[in-house]
């Protein structure tokens, strides 16, 4: 992140001690020269992590990817070396199917461009997809997520999970494997396959557990259930200066570890350790554009949770060697704002700062750079299993709100007040890393989605209930 001088932690942050950088400012990035904060929070390797960006220089080869036209995805997935890419795909007008009888109706015609991606797709180390595994279709799903942000009119423009469909329409793979791979694989070589869903709309996991016996499986695309195509492949390298790995190419994470039961069903989410990540590096279809308000929800594990720099989902750059203005959910310990107790807090993170609340220096929560802030008592410690969070930004605004699901009635609205510097969204779409991809922390990842406009308190709500009723479990 940029800073105008040097870095200490803030009161309750990141560390007991906090981080005290001693080397220069470099191109307005903080550099440290070995300061490690005591409590756990240091940047290895003497670099004080900064938010940001992510990605390979010049763009992510998105790992191939197929789509088929309107959405409907034949069984069994395609195969074949170089996978193909049938872009586009409308979905037919008319209006989604009916959701499950909860009284919204279909909403009218607000069918997703872009079909669902199916069969093979190829890594960009040019690995053949053997035997993709797809959904089975048909079935009412009932009521997804995607669904309800569509029915109030606030879409999802991207939305992910290696756990279930995140929309009554959708009947494509959630993610892809790659087996013959190591913990340290940057996205090339062995054999792909995608994961598909089972007839209730579940990740199906035996085709997945048959390719991944005997050999390491790794996830390798992530793809993007919205209909816009905007699939997350691992990224890649970023700035030297946010922290020690940002300017080396992430690796994919484990594709047989954090096992978890949903709908009754054994799925995998995405567990995932430091230096890794994944990165769309270009403008993502229909994804939020300069002051245009955008919503973000997650799920995530707060007892497998980084304590530096930097967990986040949302829309950053796509150039990972040049700052720029995030919008993005943080779910971690940070070096700046902070909330109540310990943490893991849901915080945003816009770039220069990560924000526990607060829209001036001295709010609690405040959380820009070299800023010393008291931390949010209403940002709630979420040191859970099911942690729930949600970001909302618009030109005037933003909103903090978080639920530990194990326990919500409601959730708790941490902040909502004027943003702490204007927003420019970048189109570009992060996950498990900064923009600079700044990729010293980690965390595990259920679900979450980005949408296309400001969603209403009772749109967050109706999420939040329909993301309980799975029924996770460990």
């Amino acid at each position: 992140m940029p800073s105008a001088g040097t870095s200490t932690t803030s009161g309750g942050g990141a560390g007991s001690g906090g981080a005290i950088t001693t080397g220069g400012l470099s191109n307005g990035g903080i550099t440290s020269a070995g300061g490690s904060p005591t409590g756990g929070t240091t940047p290895t390797g003497g670099s004080h992590p900064i938010t940001g960006g992510t990605t390979g220089l010049g763009g992510m080869a998105a790992s191939g990817g197929s789509a088929a036209p309107g959405g409907a995805a034949p069984a069994g997935g395609a195969t074949g070396l170089g996978g193909t890419a049938e872009t586009g795909g409308a979905m037919g007008g008319g209006g989604r199917t009916g959701r499950g009888g909860t009284g919204r109706g279909g909403s009218g015609g607000a069918g997703e461009t872009g079909g669902a991606p199916t069969g093979g797709t190829t890594s960009s180390g040019g690995a053949g997809t053997t035997g993709g595994t797809t959904g089975s279709g048909g079935g009412d799903l009932g009521e997804r997520p995607c669904d309800i942000y569509a029915a109030a009119n606030t879409p999802c423009v991207a939305a992910y999970s290696m756990v279930r469909a995140l929309s009554n329409t959708y009947s494509g793979p959630l993610y892809q494997v790659r087996n013959g791979s190591s913990s340290q694989n940057t996205g090339t070589g062995g054999q792909l396959q995608d994961v598909g869903t089972t007839q209730d709309g579940y990740a199906d996991v035996a085709p997945q557990d048959s390719f991944c016996s005997g050999t390491v499986c790794t996830v390798s695309l992530l793809y993007d259930q919205s209909g816009n195509g905007n699939h997350l492949p691992v990224a890649k390298k970023g700035r030297s200066d946010g922290g020690q790995y940002a300017a080396m190419d992430d690796f994919e994470s484990s594709a047989t570890q954090g096992q978890v039961t949903a709908g009754g069903h054994k799925v995998y989410s995405l567990y995932m350790d430091k230096r890794q990540g994944y990165r769309l590096a270009t403008k993502g279809k229909n994804v939020p554009l300069g002051t245009a308000a955008q919503g973000i929800y997650e799920l995530a594990d707060g007892t497998h949770v980084g304590d530096q720099c930097c967990w986040d989902f949302g829309n950053v750059t796509t150039d990972p060697t040049q700052y720029g203005v995030m919008n993005t959910l943080f779910f971690g310990i940070a070096f700046w704002g902070a909330g109540a107790g310990d943490g893991p807090w849901f915080m945003a993170d816009f770039e220069g700062g990560v924000w526990a609340g607060g829209s001036v220096k001295d709010d609690p929560g405040w959380g820009a750079l070299n800023d010393d802030s008291p931390p949010n008592p209403k940002n709630p410690s979420l040191k859970v299993p099911l942690a729930f969070g949600i970001l909302k930004t618009d030109p005037s605004k933003y909103t903090l709100r978080m639920a530990n699901l194990q326990s919500a009635g409601d959730l708790t609205t941490a902040y909502e007040g004027v943003l702490p510097k204007a927003m420019n969204n970048l189109g570009g779409i992060v996950l498990g890393v900064g923009g600079d991809n700044s990729n010293n922390s980690w965390g595990t990842f259920y679900e979450g989605a980005i949408t296309k406009g400001y969603p209403s308190n009772e749109t967050d709500l109706a999420v939040m209930q329909n993301v309980k009723a799975v029924g996770y479990s460990k």
